[in-house]
């Protein structure tokens, strides 16, 4: 399930911005927060609550990126960047996806900006005016197509071998978040406990707060009728007599509520849900939607591991939910950039979004494979590009996977394309930033998250 704005095939231009480096210039972090308040409150329709959780949390990752040692590579004196950031993610990408390709560079880049969105579009004016942006400098980037822009969402699983009070407790609330790119928007659950955690939840639901009824209404009347369309049997709480409440609605696939409007990426503010017997079945239906995160809930260790490994998804909190370590790299959108640990900054480096223009009208597997090998020689055997890594951090067991990525997928309709000319741009000074560089491109992580201090015996 992908969705994208922009031009209907004709051609569209994008304004572009200069950011440049220059000495003894206050940083992008410090002009975030320093601004925080003024930034929040230029995020429009989305309740200021979730607003602020977003800005913090990007705040945490961006100070991790600061305390990351250089990486050994640096521009030469003629490197052009070129940066597209798309306006229909979230606020916590926006800022990510802009510093993260600040760290990526020390000669600056051309940046554009892509999409309308009018959640972030006051957000990204005020960002623009960080010394460092220069006002439009005439350029502008003519695309000929639209730009692909996977729906990211999350996936609650529930097992009968769960805490089904805890996970109620967890998707009673899953309306504080809407618009970051976890939202919990479909439920899969185990089929003979269903009726028992349904009812827990219905007891548990609480009343949309003036904030959230006015930014999920028009999206809520589309997928209430698209629900009733199917005949699809709806949970909601009994003592909310408001038109807008949280709700569930009983339909095959989250897909049934997404909107039919071509230019929505966000997830449907009505969670599916839908039951499973078996936990193959499960893992079968998350990874028929995947939306890029999994919430996984069970009290048996060997059932957490054989199902968050057998999952597609980039990102599995068990027992939990949105738990962020900037050591470990996230992903929530497939086919596009991670989030968190040196991988994001190398990501920046070596990957672009693709922009679909006259002279090359579509991402090419050919060109990319080219690119690909032009960063050096890949081996396979060596340890730094498989294998695991485990970091604890207060009482959080954070399992970082890696397997081989297919570099097929780098074909027409990816998302993102691998620069051409990558050492024509940069100068390497050590091995090992190769090795890392060349990591971000074969292979595909996943992070495994989990509380164990909660969830099981040490």
């Amino acid at each position: 399930m992908s969705a994208s704005v922009g031009t209907n095939n004709a051609a569209s231009l994008v304004d572009c911005y200069c950011y440049s480096v220059q000495s003894g210039e206050e940083t992008f972090m410090s002009y975030v927060t320093r601004n925080k308040s003024d930034l929040i409150a230029a995020v429009q329709l989305l309740p200021k609550e979730e607003a602020t959780q977003e800005l913090e949390l990007a705040l945490t990752f961006m100070q991790h990126y600061m305390h990351l040692e250089d990486d050994g590579l640096i521009d030469q004196p003629k490197a052009q960047h070129r940066v597209l950031i798309d306006r229909r993610k979230s606020v916590f990408e926006i800022l990510l996806d802009l510093h993260s390709a600040m760290r990526a560079t020390c000669v600056g880049f051309k940046v554009y900006f892509y999409g309308e969105n009018p959640i972030t579009s006051e957000f990204i004016q005020l960002l623009l005016q960080y010394p460092l942006f220069s006002s439009l400098d005439g350029d502008q980037l003519s695309l000929s197509a639209e730009i692909p822009l996977h729906l990211a969402y999350c996936t609650m699983v529930v097992f009968e071998s769960c805490d089904l009070e805890s996970a109620s407790d967890r998707l009673a609330i899953a309306w504080n978040t809407n618009h970051a790119p976890w939202t919990i928007r479909n439920v899969l659950v185990q089929e003979n406990v269903k009726d028992e955690f349904v009812q827990l939840v219905k007891g548990k639901l609480k009343p949309f707060t003036d904030s959230q009824k006015q930014f999920l209404k028009k999206s809520y009347e589309q997928a209430l009728a698209a629900a009733k369309s199917y005949g699809a049997q709806l949970v909601q709480s009994d003592s909310d007599a408001s038109e807008l409440k949280p709700m569930l609605a009983f339909v095959p696939g989250v897909q049934y509520l997404l909107s039919s409007n071509p230019g929505a990426v966000q997830p449907s503010p009505i969670v599916a849900i839908n039951a499973f017997r078996t936990a193959k079945e499960a893992v079968s239906l998350a990874n028929s939607n995947n939306g890029g995160s999994v919430s996984l809930w069970t009290e048996e260790l060997s059932l957490t591991f054989e199902v968050a490994y057998g999952l597609r998804s980039q990102t599995v909190w068990v027992n939990s939910y949105a738990e962020f370590n900037p050591d470990c790299p996230y992903t929530f959108r497939r086919e596009d950039f991670c989030y968190g640990s040196e991988y994001a900054v190398c990501e920046k480096k070596v990957k672009t979004v693709f922009a679909p223009t006259a002279v090359m009208p579509t991402n090419s597997a050919e060109r990319n494979r080219a690119a690909i090998k032009s960063l050096g020689t890949y081996v396979p055997n060596k340890r730094s590009y498989r294998g695991n890594t485990l970091l604890v951090k207060n009482g959080i067991r954070y399992e970082t996977l890696s397997s081989p990525a297919d570099l097929e997928t780098y074909g027409e309709g990816h998302r993102l394309s691998v620069l051409d000319n990558f050492w024509d741009t940069y100068v390497s000074l050590d091995a090992i930033d190769r090795h890392l560089l060349l990591d971000t491109v074969h292979n595909q992580r996943k992070v495994v998250c989990i509380p164990y201090g909660v969830t099981f015996a040490n």
